[in-house]
């Protein structure tokens, strides 16, 4: 969920499906071939309407595809809002943001397995070290001083009673040399820092300052970490989507995590936001207005120019030269698309769940 999601409160609008044999038939086609240069199987999450417990979770392989696949293997709905997955060697972990759950689930087939459900908050994303998981929780994110992470036994799926307090906002977490790294978006505020916990060290914590509301990070092949702070939004637009139309800086940064200094920072051009970001092979992809732009690790600015369009997406992922999209809508089921960047050309589209936002691959 956006922090601005609690605005989407809306109906699920009735869809009806129509294929044929020949379309059928060229869908298949197109699909192998992508799978074949990517190597992965595909899972689509979807967050659903904030409240109605309707998230949902899409699966596209070689040989199926399941736009309600945990739903099918399960019968039965998540019965909350799948904020992101993580995946471990054997197990996925389902967070639900709303109910402050998380659905433990076989990894290969999406059968439920277990659920935790007590020491989360508001939780966000995970990431795993060892046989430990650890959650971004926001706590009340309308208090700035009760966010933290919660630390998952993943050998009996419960939640250790230590946890990790940190600064406002957290979000995103990612990990490298037995450390964490976390980007504080802000809760339903701001903020404009990185967390990083040594977990060697007592989990002592370095803030690195960069420019408002850091979302997405990863680390680059250099070893560096790239943040995408998307600047605070300042004044919005109408509904239904509640756009910013002013905002402070966007930017990206480049971190030297052997000493968490800045080692690059590339800055937008006034007003221009940028909400997205994914990674491919030295590649890093960005969205802005209604186009993917991308600049590679050696860039010294960013590019607005020669985008690929990809009209109004809520999320998206970057693999083997191929860009995957899922458009924005809480009213209607989201399109998920495949384009390949090289031809520009949408190479397989498909409906999935409602507020579709990540797109993960699973090797």
């Amino acid at each position: 969920m956006k922090t601005n999601s609690i605005f989407k409160l809306l109906l699920l609008s009735s869809i009806v499906f129509t294929s044929c044999t020949k379309e059928e038939t060229i869908t298949e086609t197109i699909t192998q071939n992508i799978f074949e240069t990517i190597n992965s199987d595909i899972i689509v999450s979807s967050e659903g309407n904030f409240g109605a417990k309707d998230g949902s979770v899409s699966y596209f392989g070689k040989n199926n595809t399941d736009v309600f696949y945990y739903e099918n293997e399960n019968g039965a709905k998540a019965a909350g809002l799948i904020q992101s997955i993580c995946f471990g060697e054997e197990d996925a972990y389902i967070i639900l943001n709303d109910v402050s759950q998380i659905i433990v689930v076989d990894k290969n087939t999406f059968k439920k397995k277990a659920i935790v459900q007590t020491g989360l908050g508001n939780p966000r994303y995970m990431t795993i070290v060892g046989d430990k998981g650890y959650i971004t929780n926001w706590g009340s994110g309308s208090d700035e001083t009760d966010d933290y992470i919660a630390v998952l036994d993943l050998t009996t799926n419960t939640i250790e009673e230590t946890t990790i307090p940190l600064a406002n906002g957290v979000e995103r977490v990612v990990t490298k040399n037995n450390k964490l790294y976390v980007s504080h978006q802000g809760g339903f505020s701001s903020n404009n820092i990185v967390s990083v916990v040594d977990l060697g060290a007592g989990n002592s914590i370095t803030t690195v300052t960069v420019k408002d509301n850091p979302d997405e990070l990863f680390f680059n092949n250099a070893g560096e970490l790239v943040v995408l702070s998307q600047g605070k939004p300042l004044t919005y637009g109408g509904a239904p989507d509640y756009p910013a139309l002013t905002n402070t800086t966007s930017s990206i940064s480049f971190i030297n995590i052997a000493d968490n200094t800045i080692n690059k920072e590339l800055v937008f051009t006034e007003n221009t936001r940028a909400t997205l970001m994914s990674y491919d092979n030295g590649n890093i992809y960005y969205y802005v207005g209604d186009k993917v732009f991308m600049i590679n690790d050696n860039s010294t600015e960013i590019s607005t120019s020669k985008g690929i369009s990809v009209g109004s997406i809520y999320g998206m992922s970057t693999k083997q030269n191929y860009l995957f999209t899922v458009s924005y809508s809480f009213t209607s089921l989201c399109k998920f698309n495949i384009v390949n960047v090289s031809t520009l050309e949408t190479e397989y589209s498909s409906a999935v769940g409602l507020g579709a936002s990540k797109v993960y691959f699973i090797e």
